[in-house]
C-alpha cells in the first residue's frame, strides 16, 4: 500500500478523498463506543466461554 494521503488533486486511489479531514469525535462519543465495545466483548466471552479478565480492550 502506498503512503498516499489522498490530498493530491489527481489521486489514482478510490479509497482516498480530496475533502478535508473529518472532525474527531467528541470524548463522550469515544467513551460510549468504548463502553459498547466492552459490552460486546463480554457477550462474546459468554458465548465462547472466555474469561472476561483475560481479554482487554
Amino acid at each position: 500500500m502506498s503512503a498516499c494521503t489522498g490530498r493530491c488533486h489527481d489521486c489514482p486511489y478510490d479509497f482516498c478523498g480530496t475533502e478535508a479531514p473529518k472532525r474527531r469525535p467528541s470524548k463522550a462519543a469515544e467513551r460510549a463506543w468504548r463502553q459498547d465495545a466492552l459490552f460486546e466483548l463480554e457477550d462474546l466471552g459468554d458465548l465462547y466461554g472466555i474469561d472476561p479478565s483475560s481479554v482487554s480492550l
